[in-house]
């Protein structure tokens, strides 16, 4: 095998030292927030992990853009709130997961906003009330200018504040903490204008104008027999509006229900992307490609997909026609395998260990028409599982469950190649690597997609 390349470090971005908690930034998002053609950075921080109550715009150079709330937030959890004894109070301490935050043109003016859950509990009344990690009582939603940072709308319905991690009178932690705001097209505008949110048993629709469309209730929610814990939006039927994928159910744009039933144990990551020309739902539960009615294509199985913790789809095998999966089919293990489109496993291999063991990401490194590499914490390798880029002056992780490099696949050098843009979400800055050579002269602009502003972001 020959030896990785090292990829160009294009940019280290060094996170504004006024949005640091001592030496750390939390979790990041990534858009054009001042309309000038560069990517920008948001980072912002969550009590609890859950609860957003801070966020710092800055560029890519590392200048500040503006920022809001206060990121040394704590909020007690009173007695009545019945929180597990384990939990004191809700702090913001280094981040858990990413959270409901997404930078995005959601009102079609041509400017990014922020769109954003808001901790509602910055005064005195709702600091001596308390705020509970597991509910979502004290929180509301927010549209900001991406360039300012001032508040363009904000709600704080009913049907939001409801939700909670409990159903059935029992509390469901793992189907309650991964909580994504995805953009979706359900109202049938030029552009998306939507969003969902899955909140434990809850899917939530909302407009731009932040008025709720539709609400659905999710019977699969006992682990490992759980729907997806952050939904994947699409196209499945080619009507121009957008389908949800959550696995166990699928639902259409009015939020009527396209199937409903249990397709397998560890439904953790799903997609909607295309497969053998058209756009199918992606099952990484048993390895599974569904048609618009949830009929499957293809199923490898729970022997062959114990735990289906990540799955990806892309071109990763020059010699294959079609697209190709990845899938981390043991758990939270450095166990990778690609399936071509016919079912046939093409390579099984093992990536470098990290703490969680999750981040897998399919990167265009070569740009459009080439083979596509596979990302995991934090190096790439191609379809036969070799490794073929490393990344050089790129620290050590520093550990613990979230403490590894998160991945936004981006084009931000705006040549057609996608860069790899890495994260930490407890170190001070960001990362940007392109392929060598690098020519600055090809700069055409970043361009925002699905593929950034619906970033997976497994954790």
């Amino acid at each position: 095998m020959k030896h990785p390349q090292s990829a160009y470090l294009y940019q280290r971005v060094a996170i504004p030292e006024a949005f640091l908690n001592e030496t750390w930034g939390g979790d990041i998002r990534i858009g054009d927030l001042t309309g000038d053609g560069n990517v920008d950075f948001l980072v912002y921080k969550s009590l609890g992990g859950i609860h957003p109550c801070f966020l710092g715009a800055f560029t890519l150079e590392g200048t500040p853009l503006w920022a809001r709330g206060d990121k040394h937030l704590t909020s007690r959890e009173e007695a009545e709130l019945q929180p597990p004894p384990t939990e004191g109070n809700l702090e913001t301490l280094p981040p858990d997961r990413p959270g409901p935050v997404v930078i995005y043109d959601i009102d079609a003016d041509g400017h990014a906003e922020v769109i954003c859950f808001w901790v509602d509990a910055i005064g005195p009344a709702a600091r001596s009330r308390g705020v509970s990690k597991w509910n979502l009582s004290a929180i509301r939603l927010m549209i900001l200018d991406g360039a300012t940072g001032e508040v363009k709308r904000t709600a704080a319905p009913d049907e939001l504040r409801q939700c909670d991690a409990y159903a059935e009178g029992e509390l469901h932690i793992p189907n309650y903490v991964h909580q994504r705001l995805m953009i979706a097209n359900l109202s049938g505008n030029t552009q998306p204008q939507d969003f969902i949110v899955k909140i434990g048993v809850n899917v939530l629709a909302f407009n731009h104008k932040l008025e709720l469309l539709w609400q659905y209730t999710d019977r699969w929610f006992r682990y490992p027999k759980h729907s997806a814990y952050i939904p994947a939006i699409g196209d499945l039927n080619g009507d121009g509006l957008d389908e949800v994928n959550g696995g166990n159910f699928g639902l259409a744009a009015d939020g009527t229900v396209l199937w409903d039933k249990y397709l397998g144990d560890n439904m953790d990551s799903v997609l909607v992307e295309e497969w053998h020309g058209e756009k199918a739902a992606i099952l990484s539960g048993g390895g599974q490609v569904l048609d618009n009615t949830g009929t499957p294509m293809l199923s490898l199985g729970l022997e062959t997909v114990p735990h289906g913790q990540e799955i990806r789809c892309g071109n990763l095998l020059p010699d294959s026609p079609g697209r190709e999966l990845v899938i981390r089919y043991n758990g939270h293990q450095p166990d990778l395998m690609v399936v071509d489109n016919s079912g046939q496993i093409r390579s099984r291999f093992r990536v470098d260990e990290s703490p969680n063991n999750t981040g897998v990401e399919v990167i265009r490194w070569h740009g459009f028409g080439n083979a596509e590499l596979i990302y995991s914490p934090a190096a790439l390798y191609d379809g036969n599982g070799n490794k073929v880029v490393t990344f050089p002056e790129l620290p050590p992780p520093s550990g613990g469950k979230m403490g590894w490099y998160h991945c936004f696949p981006a084009d931000v050098c705006g040549d057609e190649r996608e860069e790899v843009i890495l994260y930490e979400p407890y170190s001070d800055a960001v990362y940007i690597y392109t392929p060598a050579p690098f020519d600055p002269s090809l700069f055409r602009g970043y361009t925002h997609t699905a593929r950034q502003y619906n970033a997976r972001l497994m954790d």
